[in-house]
């Protein structure tokens, strides 16, 4: 099995200017936003730090704080290929606000006439995933603003053909962006990737320039998917293989890569297809005030153990377990009956799917897709009519 370590090994010699992005291109750099750039690459658009730079800084000072295992190994590979080393980063932000359940990143890489903006997914602080949650309730969720800010002042600032993408959480804010944004800066962009990142419902994107970029958006998800099939796909997408199994499949260094592309399938597996359909149904049942209800008392309860990451909370787990096991039975029992009730429903429709655990085929999907496109319409002409 190859990876994109391997795709640096055979390529790396190469310059952008020789050859131009490339699938394996994309992932690396969706992935580069996850690095630590904090306080090596500028805030600002015009002062760039090369990728050897910023791995010299960062590997000369204090043990640096990488969020996957592989990303040191990562920057180490760039920093020492031609092909990455003198390209320069530039306008790196990392914000993570609990007030406003916010966590953003990203930067600008300059490939040399091509700017490539890459948004960061979500990391492992409490508060990223807490917002990940509320896009089930709530459009745009706070990191979708910003990376709309963001990507204004990237605009404002150069001129020429823009590239987007991010993995995860990075891939739903390059379509974002991308979407509402103005028809002469869509102009601008060449392509956008989302590299296993949730889609959109169709009432969110319908008045939206969606449409217009729809052809410029690769979308792709590991063949046991579970992040990158949240919510709805209306581009076209790419199964494609990984060498991991179930949610290990997220980690973009067990993508398969032969050559330089990704390793296409035909569809996704059972296990994608089941969690897909359990988590719909599950959210169907409840309102969207029922679903934020949930979503804060479950993240107020783990919020009580004053942990930062989940990273945190795994170390301190034989303390944190009996402080929200304290936080839950001081809730009022109304809130205690709702989290019962609603945990008790994943596990009944999750046990109702097990037995109907089938790949999800494209045609499949698109069905399903037919259908609720059809309910949506419904919907809209009923509200309409009254």
């Amino acid at each position: 099995m190859y990876n994109i370590f391997d795709y640096l090994e055979w390529r790396g010699d190469l310059s952008f200017a020789q050859t131009g992005i490339c699938d394996a291109d994309a992932v690396i750099l969706s992935r580069l936003s996850y690095l630590p750039f904090d306080g090596v690459v500028s805030e600002r658009f015009d002062n760039f730090t090369t990728v050897s730079q910023a791995a010299d800084r960062i590997f000369s000072g204090e043990a640096p704080s990488f969020l996957w295992n592989g990303d040191d190994r990562l920057l180490q590979a760039l920093a020492d290929c031609e092909r990455y080393r003198n390209v320069r980063l530039c306008g790196y932000v990392n914000e993570v606000d609990d007030e406003k359940q916010m966590q953003f990143s990203a930067m600008v890489i300059d490939l040399g006439g091509l700017r490539f903006v890459s948004f960061r997914g979500t990391d492992n602080t409490l508060v990223g995933w807490q917002e990940d949650f509320n896009m089930f309730f709530t459009f745009p969720v706070a990191s979708q603003i910003e990376a709309m800010r963001y990507f204004d002042r990237v605009v404002s600032h150069f001129d020429g053909e823009l590239c987007l993408g991010g993995h995860s959480k990075g891939g739903n804010l390059a379509v974002y962006v991308s979407a509402f944004s103005a028809p002469e800066v869509q102009d601008r962009i060449s392509a956008i990737y989302s590299m296993d990142g949730p889609g959109f419902e169709l009432e969110h994107i319908k008045d939206s320039g969606f449409e217009r970029i729809i052809d410029k958006i690769h979308t792709y998800v590991p063949q046991s998917s579970i992040f990158g099939m949240l919510f709805e796909h209306e581009e076209s997408y790419t199964v494609i293989k990984s060498s991991q199994k179930g949610f290990l499949q997220h980690d973009v260094y067990s993508w398969e890569i032969k050559r330089d592309s990704l390793v296409p399938l035909s569809r996704t597996t059972g296990t994608s297809a089941f969690f897909d359909h359990t988590l719909s149904q599950f959210i169907e049942k409840m309102t969207p005030e029922e679903r934020r209800d949930f979503t804060e008392a479950i993240f107020n309860i783990m919020k009580s153990t004053e942990e930062y990451t989940f990273d945190d909370m795994a170390d301190k787990l034989v303390r944190d377990i009996p402080i929200m096991l304290k936080t839950f039975t001081k809730l009022d029992s109304e809130t205690r009956s709702m989290i019962g009730a609603r945990l008790l429903s994943f596990i009944k429709t999750a046990g109702g799917n097990i037995s109907d655990i089938n790949p999800l085929t494209k045609e499949n999907r698109q069905i399903r897709r037919e259908q609720k496109t059809k309910k949506y319409k419904n919907k809209t002409e009923k509200g309409t009519a009254e």
